[in-house]
């Protein structure tokens, strides 16, 4: 990252992950931490101890990963405070019965 002056300094990246008190908290590996309710992640929220506590790295501290819980979270868009997006499901299709009546009807 380039600060100005043509300074660069490396971003950090993430070395571990804790969730306390309805919080996730992200240790970095400039000793920082950031910390994010876990309301903006509802996924996580509903999840259990242990589907929480079972994630892996994406790339070298970029983001986590929950396999049990189909869910990734980037570094960057968690230090951006960016919420979960669950997407809508997708359109239901009409029964058969139904788009039979539809056109009699019409």
């Amino acid at each position: 990252m380039n600060i100005g002056n043509g300074i660069k300094v490396a971003e950090p990246r993430a070395i571990g992950i804790r969730f306390e008190r309805g919080r996730l908290i992200v240790a970095l590996s400039d000793d920082r931490e950031v910390s994010v309710p876990l309301s903006r992640y509802p996924t996580l929220q509903d999840a259990t101890p242990a589907q929480r506590a079972a994630w892996k790295f994406l790339g070298p501290g970029r983001g986590f990963h929950w396999k049990s819980l189909d869910l990734d979270l980037s570094l960057q868009g968690l230090i951006s405070g960016l919420p979960e997006v669950i997407p809508a499901p997708p359109p239901r299709r009409a029964k058969r019965r139904d788009r039979k009546l539809s056109r009699r009807a019409a």
